[in-house]
């Protein structure tokens, strides 16, 4: 029976919002049950052949690039390596080592870590590894000088200095590109491979940040400008950094590099492992960079495992001469995704797809996210609302990613990633504008970030049409072929294709215009009414039924909302409010925009020490948890697990998150046994100030031991106020009204606070 009583009134509920807005909790969604894997859709993973690959170089041709990369065609359409064919046992290969230290090497030394696994390779006569070494404030190597820059190569298992440069910024473009000219020059080689070493931000921060100048880091943008002046076609690029394996970065790099080596998720600090990968190359030679790739994909998951971290672990092999279509089949899906903004439930649908798919590097409370999701997860998670083209993304990418290997609590990885707007702001729409010529998905982006002006995107349409119109000597039959790209060189025919469609710019264009391609097709992106905050009241109300259950019904607007969570708060003494985290373990039906709570008394606890716990990330088959706390003095962040088949906790380790520069740490690092871990937690008084940021606190201490376990436990006697919390598919949150939930002696009586 619903019970009032007269209680903190408004207080507790504005102490209870203040502590929310300030944590900025940015959540995932409870992921829906009838939604395929990615797994189901695509390849089984092939076994590795530890033979070199018979293929003919004559097979390696000239490489297709989008021509409004903002790089000339001529300069873009270079060749991969000539030289010797793929078996050859002759071959050389020139590996370039992009070696930016920052802290990584400064405080944790991993850098010189992998210099000593590459002085312990058994190169071969016909392997020149070369390094250039900077950005960072520290070397741990001997011989390697702090302030400039260093250019080594490695002779006889020794690392022998070539020359010292002055400073310069490894987050410029130049310093890069005079380094790959260099290396070539000095190292002339059948066959180069470009390896860049430090910290990665995914496709909106790039790579390698330089600790000596601000923290410059290359952007995708610099990353492109570079490999296309420094005019050295490779075979293979890879990225022993975080967060690198995404669509945007194998656009940056395709036409100069044949494969690409990169994690979607967070990488170890210490890396790849290079003496096994080195060795296999030494020993065969004349591998494809698929070969090689996969040989660094095998050794990193095994050294992950042997350093307990295979569990959150990515790395694929990308064929980037397959990317034109891949690109192209995701220009056809973005699309799509504009014309569904023009319906409230399609867009909740798109923009719900999108936070249950697996995302990566997320960062905890008001961090926000990198706005990374695997870019197979995506297409099924959306393939509801978005019929044309996933399946069309889904096959190219199947034909990009020729290796890769995952993590089981990266189970929806399949090789690349892709940025996807979910915490959308302007500088972020800004920061992708300027690696992208996606029309139609910046758009979409736009619609998101609430910044969509029909003038503005009318002339980008017109733009792109005039574009088109003035290209004469252009050999696309029509304008949406030319916008959203082909991606192949020849019309496959109906029968060749096994589609009933006319083109590769989607179905969904025949649909509307019978194959015109003429000023007609622009007229409907010209002509788009997407929905807009404000255009339907988010509405609802709340209510105890009679088994004193708390019920939300929205009454109004449900097909914009994004997500229904809960927030939990402790009164400790009547004036104090603990917060004790955010959760998405709750009854909910988002057809009907029905919810109701789920609270049975306990919270998660680790070594019997309850904890501030918020999900992250959610997928089918478990969600991702973030719990502040000190470890051995340090503050940071414990990530852990629950597993739905188990129906269980599992603590993976801690995480830093992001630095100062906004890129991600590297690594989940184990808890060792008597580590001293103490859990963080919030608190503020209710009679503290609107704009006062509540208090950090340390509550509750443990000693990790191997026998620490991390599970749900009573929550003893005590007043706790239960909220929800509604976003809607713009990022918009509205706080409902706290809900007094008062145990004694395990039972649970809920009440409404007065005004």
């Amino acid at each position: 029976m619903k019970e009032k009583k007269s209680s903190k009134s408004i207080i507790v509920i504005i102490i209870v919002v203040v502590i929310v807005l300030f944590l900025g909790l940015f959540l995932l969604v409870m992921c829906s049950d009838d939604e395929e894997d990615y797994e189901e859709e695509t390849y089984e993973e092939e076994a590795y052949d530890e033979e070199a690959y018979d293929e003919d170089r004559a097979g390696a041709t000239e490489l297709q690039t989008d021509s409004d990369s903002g790089l000339s065609a001529e300069k873009k359409g270079n060749i991969i390596n000539g030289g010797k064919p793929y078996g050859d046992p002759n071959t050389s290969w020139t590996v370039l080592l992009y070696l930016c230290g920052t802290d990584l090497e400064t405080e944790g030394g991993f850098a010189s870590v992998n210099l000593e696994e590459i002085k312990d390779a058994k190169l071969n006569s016909n392997i020149n590894f070369v390094i250039e070494a900077g950005g960072t404030k520290r070397w741990q190597t001997g011989g390697i000088t702090n302030g400039k820059l260093s250019r080594l190569h490695v002779d006889d298992g020794g690392l022998v200095i070539d020359e010292k440069c002055p400073s310069a910024s490894m987050g410029d473009p130049n310093t890069l590109k005079d380094f790959i000219k260099w290396g070539a020059s000095e190292y002339p080689a059948d066959r180069y491979a470009l390896v860049l070493w430090d910290h990665g931000g995914g496709s909106l921060l790039g790579v390698c940040t330089d600790e000596l100048y601000k923290d410059d880091c290359l952007s995708l943008k610099e990353l492109e400008s570079a490999v296309v002046n420094a005019e050295v076609p490779f075979e293979l690029a890879g990225f022993d950094a975080c967060l690198m394996s995404t669509l945007e970065t194998a656009e940056a790099l395709q036409g100069y590099a044949h494969y690409m080596v990169a994690s979607e998720e967070i990488e170890p600090g210490t890396g790849w492992d290079y003496t096994a990968w080195l060795n296999y190359l030494s020993k065969n030679p004349g591998c494809t960079g698929q070969k090689l790739g996969a040989s660094i994909v095998d050794s990193y998951m095994e050294k992950c495992e042997s350093i307990d971290q295979e569990d959150m672990a990515t790395l694929s092999v990308s064929d980037l001469t397959k990317l034109p279509a891949l690109s192209a089949a995701f220009k056809a899906y973005s699309g799509e995704l504009v014309l569904a903004t023009q319906d409230a439930s399609d867009l909740q649908a798109v923009v719900q797809g999108a936070s249950q798919s697996e995302s990566y590097g997320e960062r905890s409370g008001q961090d926000g996210t990198y706005d990374m999701v695997d870019l197979g997860d995506l297409m099924n998670k959306t393939k509801g609302v978005i019929t044309e083209n996933p399946q069309n993304v889904i096959k190219a990418l199947k034909d990009v990613i020729v290796y890769e290997s995952h993590g089981r609590y990266r189970s929806k990885a399949s090789g690349l990633a892709v940025f996807f707007p979910k915490m959308i702001d302007k500088d972020i729409y800004q920061a992708y504008e300027q690696i992208t010529d996606n029309t139609a998905y910046l758009e979409f982006a736009s619609i998101l970030n609430d910044d969509w002006d029909a003038g503005y995107w009318d002339e980008q349409w017109q733009e792109s049409y005039d574009e088109y119109n003035s290209d004469v000597t252009s050999s696309h039959e029509g304008f949406f072929d030319y916008l959203f790209g082909s991606g192949e060189e020849e019309e496959e025919t109906p029968e060749e294709s096994g589609t009933t469609g006319s083109g590769s710019s989607g179905g969904f264009i025949e649909g509307f215009f019978g194959g015109a391609n003429n000023q007609s097709s622009v007229d409907l992106f010209q002509s788009l009414n997407p929905v807009k905050p404000g255009d339907e009241k988010l509405e609802f109300k709340q209510f105890l039924d009679d088994g004193n259950i708390l019920n939300l019904k929205i009454t109004s607007g449900k097909d914009l909302v994004k997500d229904v969570r809960f927030c939990l708060i402790f009164d400790e003494d009547g004036e104090n409010m603990i917060y004790l985290g955010c959760d998405t373990d709750l009854n909910a039906d988002y057809d009907k925009g029905e919810f109701s709570d789920n609270f049975r008394g306990t919270w998660i606890t680790i070594g019997g020490e309850y904890v501030c716990a918020e999900v992250v990330d959610r997928t089918d088959d478990y969600d991702v948890y973030s719990i502040p706390a000190k470890v051995n003095g340090e503050e940071t962040n414990i990530r852990a697990v629950y597993e739905y088949e188990k129906e269980a906790f599992r603590v993976l380790g801690t995480y830093d998150g992001a630095d100062e520069s906004g890129l991600s740490g590297r690594d989940i690092r184990p808890l060792k046994a008597g580590d001293k871990v103490e859990f963080i937690f919030y608190e503020s008084n209710i009679n503290d100030d609107d704009d006062t940021d509540p208090r950090e606190f340390i509550m509750g201490e443990i000693t990790w031991s191997d026998k620490t376990k991390m599970i749900d436990e009573e929550l003893g006697d005590g007043t706790f106020y239960y909220m929800f919390e509604i976003e809607d598919i713009f990022g918009n949150v509205t706080d409902c009204d706290a809900v007094a939930m008062e145990i004694e002696n395990g039972e649970i009586s809920a009440y409404e606070l007065e005004d």
